[in-house]
């Protein structure tokens, strides 16, 4: 499992992460909003002008809750299409689609944008220890 959340050789293309190229800064405008407002909240402001190893320990936070976050949307993907398969002749074409494309914008983007973060967060991390 573990290699599953390291960055692979094809998630970069052109030395940027194809998750550029599928639209996450367009998801990520939305969202951000939402990480600034609950940083500011948790009072982290002041703990990162504290210093590098603070930072470093904060960096390392916020790549587990990556990791976290994925899994979360990730299992609420699968659920989803289980649900779908299940139900899938009880269900309209237009319903299916729907169904399927909420489940797209609800999941496989911000599993998308955990993944373009967590690309980010190591890059600084390897930046940190060196």
């Amino acid at each position: 499992m573990r290699k599953y959340f390291e960055p692979s050789k094809l998630e970069q293309w052109g030395g940027r992460s194809i998750y550029e190229f599928l639209g996450v800064r367009f998801f990520k405008r939305y969202l951000l909003p939402t990480e600034l407002l609950l940083f500011c909240l948790r009072g982290k402001k002041a703990a990162m002008q504290a210093g590098q190893e603070v930072l470093k320990a904060e960096l390392k936070r916020l790549e587990w809750e990556t990791r976290r976050n994925e899994v979360i949307h990730l299992l609420a993907l699968l659920l989803t299409v289980c649900i779908l398969v299940f139900r899938l002749p009880q269900l309209s074409i237009i319903e299916f689609l729907v169904i399927f494309a909420i489940n797209l914008y609800l999941n496989v983007y911000p599993i998308f944008v955990q993944r373009y973060n967590r690309f980010r967060i190591m890059r600084l991390l390897r930046k940190r220890t060196l």
